[in-house]
């Protein structure tokens, strides 16, 4: 017996998949854009802070 295949639930499964997608990735670059800008106004302005020199293994 031949499988039937519900087009329109898979459509929509992918719809309904694609929006969720969607907002998660809005809301992680949303954090993203607000902790740069944090990180940024916590820096000091006009001078960057010297990297601290790497670690010697040894």
């Amino acid at each position: 017996m031949a499988r039937l295949v519900d087009k329109h639930k898979l459509e929509r499964a992918d719809r309904e998949s694609r929006l969720i997608l969607d907002a998660e990735r809005q809301a992680r670059d949303a954090k993203t854009e607000r902790l740069r800008k944090q990180r940024l106004s916590a820096e000091p302005s006009g001078e960057r802070q010297k990297p601290a020199p790497p670690k010697r293994r040894g």
